[in-house]
């Protein structure tokens, strides 16, 4: 968790350097010293320990430096002193989604706005009206931006969230005497936000267990240390961790209870009352002799309810226990049903790694076969590939593959759907490629009936397999565009074009909800990690869990396909 520390204020460094008009070149080596943090396999403290901290790629001396003071003092003398420069609500403002540094100081110069509270009071009341540069689409933007946050304030991405979950019970484990553990609540049902951390725990002596939990060095404040539960606050994110002990005979119901949803307990509890069984945290009780029938696993819970155990992604009281009363559950994706990863970037555009890098880095994992999808060329931010560099890309896929043994690499491209649904390619070269992404990048605000045709558009091609991020949405940061769904879908499902799951944790998309809809009208999906750099390969999990959420099945995503069935099912309509 040091190494999410380390980011956060790698990058508030960068966002105070914003409002100063720092260098650019300085404020893009924090953001991407904080991207590099958090894609650390290791700890820095334990990097820091067996010497290795000064290797760490993308990290000069100078942040190096800084690295080591964070692990040796808890602090970064650089961002202490660059916090008193500014007022910590100007911070505040510059997190909304929409309002850049340059708005932020504008609007404090003006008058004062150092809080959101008080930008919201200026913007409804039209005060911002007089201040130059300032028009009504901007103040619409800052009111939907201040929305945007709102929506989430509270709440973490599933993807900040698990990792240091995961951290917790591995230091927890070390403890001598714990028995189960597990995370319960939203983050055990995988929903995209977390509001706090929920850990069970069974343990022969609690005491240690507790003393052990409230001195981790993650933690900045400890709300209650008791004999069973203890709560915690820690650093920099400011999430809260809640820590419960409970007996081995009442692990089962207790992690049925705290995973939840309230709504799929309810009805558990309804069915247990009509059974003669009281049903809570402590297990399954016979009402005649308030005797202890269960508890011990959730297994045996569901099965003397008569159930078929419910995977906790889709206990949200959604017909799933209606089927789970008939044992028809349907069997859900898993992790190791994805044979390939076919959304990537590489050095051709805006990845930093190479082919041979992502290709062998994807075989270490298991995977049969990836897709080299890099940017086209109206993506000027990201060096999207033109016609000449495309081909040169597809040369040098052939000499892999001639040379490469265990893992495939398919020639394919990340295309931009132009504003009116043109593709940004030659189409005769986008028909030469085993896979073809449409995305949008640009011109998000439009209206919801030219956003739908845009994207109808370039299905029509006949050149496109699969919508990248169909929504667009990046999770307190952007909303999803207009887009008429069922006009999208029936057109997907008439042109035979799939749907991502866009693995990337801010990104999730599409969201379970919308998966569903998909799913009802006969669509496919190709669940992909958007990797930019071999280790993002590991978000795949959190595409797999928005799968499982939408109720897919194995036979629902084309990836699962080995190499020569996905390429078939992929020239089925070229």
């Amino acid at each position: 968790m040091v190494n999410d520390e380390i980011a956060h204020i790698f990058n508030s460094i960068a966002d105070i350097l914003e409002l100063k008009n720092d260098n650019q070149f300085r404020i893009r080596a924090y953001r991407k010293a904080a991207l590099v943090m958090n894609d650390l396999a290791d700890d820095a403290d334990k990097l820091l320990e067996t010497g290795k901290l000064s290797n760490i790629p993308g990290i000069g001396k100078d942040l190096s430096a800084k690295i080591e003071e964070y692990v040796r003092t808890g602090k970064v003398s650089t961002f202490e002193e660059l916090k008193k420069e500014f007022r910590p609500g100007l911070l505040d403002i510059l997190s909304i989604p929409g309002v850049g540094p340059k708005t932020s100081l504008l609007l404090y110069d003006s008058y004062g706005i150092d809080s959101i509270e008080k930008l919201e009071t200026y913007a409804n009341t039209g005060r911002l009206k007089g201040i130059k540069g300032i028009k009504d689409k901007t103040i619409a933007n800052i009111l939907k931006g201040i929305a945007l946050r709102r929506s989430i304030q509270g709440r973490f991405p599933l993807g900040t969230a698990l990792p240091v979950g995961e951290a917790i019970m591995g230091e927890l484990r070390g403890n001598r005497g714990t028995g189960s553990i597990e995370l319960a609540g939203s983050i055990r049902r995988r929903r995209e936000t977390v509001g706090d951390i929920d850990i069970l725990v069974t343990a022969d002596d609690p005491g240690p267990l507790m003393d052990r939990f409230v001195q981790l060095k993650e933690i900045e404040r400890v709300l209650s240390r008791g004999p069973t539960r203890s709560s915690a606050i820690l650093k920099n994110t400011h999430m809260q961790v809640d820590v419960r002990v409970v007996e081995k005979d009442s692990f089962g119901a207790a992690l049925a209870y705290f995973t939840g949803s309230k709504a799929h307990n309810i009805k558990l509890r309804e069915l247990a009352i009509r059974k003669g069984y009281k049903l809570n945290e402590y297990g399954v009780f016979d009402t005649r002799n308030d005797k202890r029938i269960a508890g011990a696993t959730e297994q045996d819970v569901y099965d003397v309810l008569g159930l078929q155990w419910v995977p906790p992604e889709i206990r949200e009281d959604q017909g799933e226990i209606e089927l789970a009363i008939e044992h028809r559950l349907p069997e859900l994706i898993a992790d190791g049903d994805i044979l390939g990863d076919v959304h990537m970037h590489t050095v051709y555009s805006d990845g930093d790694s190479t082919i041979g890098q992502m290709a062998r880095h994807a075989g270490s994992l298991g995977y049969r076969y990836i897709a080299i999808t890099d940017h086209s060329q109206s993506l000027g931010i990201a060096r999207g590939l033109d016609p000449g560099r495309l081909r040169s890309q597809m040369e040098e896929i052939d000499a892999f593959n001639e040379t490469s043994m265990g893992i495939r690499v398919l020639k394919g491209m990340e295309v931009d759907i132009l504003s009116d649904g043109r593709l940004d390619m030659d189409a005769g070269l986008l028909d030469k490629l085993d896979i073809v992404i449409g995305s949008i990048h640009m011109g998000f605000k439009q209206p919801r009936e030219q956003m739908t045709g845009r994207m109808v558009n370039a299905m029509k091609t006949g050149l496109v397999d699969l919508i990248g991020h169909p929504s667009g949405r990046i999770i307190g940061e952007r909303d999803a565009y207009e887009v008429d769904w069922d006009t999208l879908f029936d057109a997907a499902k008439k042109y035979r074009v799939a749907m991502e799951i866009n693995s990337f944790p801010l990104r999730l998309d599409l969201t379970d909800v919308m998966i569903k809809k998909a799913r009802s009208k006969g669509l496919k999906f190709m669940t992909t990690t958007d990797s930019h750099d071999p280790k993002q390969m590991r978000y795949m999990g959190y595409g797999v869990s928005a799968a499982r959420r939408g109720w897919l099945g194995k036979h629902d995503v084309v990836n699962t396909k080995d190499h020569k069935d996905f390429v078939r099912w992929l020239k089925g309509d070229r």
